[in-house]
């Protein structure tokens, strides 16, 4: 298992520890994404630790009763403080109109579903992005099961440490491509699920580069990429483009996100595989 840095700090992750009155209104999209990543992110945990002390086990109506939950109150809570605005949610149906939308906000109410119901797992996030002429404007990844929330106004990604050998993170389905990259950098490769957890350990300094080398959807890729960014890193498409939002067709190519003096490598082996 890959942790997080667990101590709270003055730098990336804010420890969850506390909440804006349902009554208040936020004004800054910043804290309002982080405060709707970390609500989501609680109920989540509550929805599960219920399950548990009520011996409840089925797996799969515990990922769909999460993924109702999580969908329902960011709506909600949306609706409250950015009426005017649109929203695109994996769970919910897509409405053409935010196609003319000056903002649109894009959700993954939980990603990660496949590990969110098992006991311990830490491996699933909460994404909340907003999103204007194509770009994220704000944006915010809450990793609730380590109580971290990390967003686009937060400070530059973490310092590696002493780690003697790049590491690199990739999905289950991506293992090829991530031990590439990994050679080429004379690294090693670890591979886990759910997008935001594996692009908030590059930006928490756990892990060096995060290769995930097939079509993702916006809503997985969207805020991670927003913090990531904002903190500093290199984040592109597979191709090492730039990803734009809320377009027609919300698929994205891929996504590379990188420290600053491992992206060249990257994309260059990237490239010579012929992705």
């Amino acid at each position: 298992m890959l942790p997080f840095h667990r101590a709270p700090t003055t730098t990336l992750g804010v420890t969850v520890n506390g909440s804006t009155s349902d009554n208040a209104v936020l004004v800054d999209d910043h804290q309002l994404a982080r405060h709707l990543a970390s609500e989501a992110g609680q109920a989540l945990l509550d929805l599960r630790e219920g399950r548990r002390k009520l011996g409840r086990t089925d797996t799969w109506s515990l990922r769909d009763e999460a993924d109702r939950l999580a969908h329902d109150l960011l709506v909600d809570r949306l609706a409250r403080h950015r009426p005017s605005d649109i929203v695109m949610s994996e769970e919910g149906r897509d409405d053409p109109i935010r196609l003319e939308a000056p903002r649109t906000w894009i959700i993954d109410p939980l990603d990660g579903t496949h590990d969110y119901p098992f006991d311990g797992s830490i491996e699933w996030a909460v994404h909340v992005a907003l999103v204007s002429d194509s770009r994220p404007t704000a944006g915010a990844v809450a990793v609730p099961a380590i109580g971290k929330v990390f967003g686009t106004d937060l400070a530059r990604f973490a310092d590696r440490g002493q780690r003697p050998e790049p590491l690199v993170i990739c999905g289950r389905s991506n293992v090829f491509y991530g031990t590439e990259v990994a050679d080429a950098l004379d690294g090693s490769v670890s591979a886990c699920g759910s997008s935001g957890f594996k692009a908030m350990l590059v930006v928490d300094g756990v892990v060096d580069v995060y290769v995930h080398a097939s079509g993702l959807y916006e809503w997985d890729v969207c805020a991670p990429a927003a913090v990531a960014a904002a903190t500093g890193l290199v984040v592109s498409d597979i191709h090492g483009q730039r990803i734009d939002y809320n377009k027609p067709n919300p698929t994205v190519e891929g996504l590379v996100i990188s420290r600053p003096e491992y992206a060249k490598t990257t994309q260059a082996t990237l490239r010579r595989l012929g992705v």
